[in-house]
């Protein structure tokens, strides 16, 4: 129950105030969760390109490498703080791929992934492939072991 709650104080957005700018790079680049998947991290920047925050009509995006049609999920508090981030494009027809991640820890003084914030992003990723005609699954590239996918 305690998660559900959680989760239904958790809003969604694609674009962020611009305030929040600071909160949205220690999300993205300063996370202290990093070291999990820094193989991951390594491979899209890679292969993709290094993520940028740029502003747009007064608010926070964040674009990689020159990626035409890279979109943003932010999991916010009801306050507008930045939560969680998802970054993620339609590179094949049949596919998104979620090219960065970036979730606040749980509690300040642990390290621990805030799954609720998690699974509220790849839920919002999720319900936009369903709802986007010929996509029929989610590559992650942040994953320890190759061949991760979820079917749409």
């Amino acid at each position: 129950m305690w998660g559900k709650i959680l989760s239904d104080s958790i809003g969604i957005t694609s674009k962020l105030a611009a305030d929040q700018r600071t909160a949205l790079e220690h999300l993205l680049f300063f996370n202290v969760n990093q070291h999990r998947v820094r193989l991951g991290i390594q491979q899209s920047i890679e292969t993709y390109g290094v993520p940028e925050i740029y502003e747009q009509d007064g608010g926070l995006r964040v674009r990689v490498g020159d990626i035409d049609g890279v979109q943003t999920l932010f999991a916010v508090s009801a306050a507008g703080r930045p939560l969680g981030v998802a970054v993620f494009v339609r590179l094949a027809h049949e596919r998104f791929v979620v090219l960065h991640l970036g979730v606040e820890p749980r509690l300040r003084s642990t390290m621990d992934v805030n799954t609720p914030v998690l699974l509220k992003l790849m839920h919002e990723i999720r319900s936009t492939a369903r709802r986007t005609r010929g996509v029929d699954r989610i590559e992650l590239v942040y994953k320890e072991r190759t061949g991760v996918r979820l079917n749409v």
